[in-house]
């Protein structure tokens, strides 16, 4: 598939240039090389529910199992206990 840049915004060709400049690379290799990069990101992401289990927030904490379904009835029980 071959693909034509017919138009880029002002914002966009100056952001371009920028890339050009910093990394030495012409037209094609800096459209090239983002297009990688953007694509490797996407690639490499789970889906939330995965990156949710895969994060040290899961068992980092101690407590009543059932905590969050029946969390009214904990904090109830320990406001009374204080008293």
């Amino acid at each position: 598939m071959e693909i034509t840049i017919a138009n880029l915004s002002e914002d966009d060709r100056r952001k371009l240039e920028f890339i050009q400049q910093k990394t030495d690379r012409d037209f094609q290799s800096s459209i090239s090389a983002a297009i990688d990069t953007y694509y490797q990101k996407l690639n490499a992401e789970p889906d939330p529910l995965a990156r949710l289990k895969n994060s040290p927030l899961i068992g980092s904490f101690q407590g009543d199992p059932n905590l969050s379904e029946q969390s009214e009835k904990i904090f109830h029980s320990l406001i009374n206990n204080e008293k």
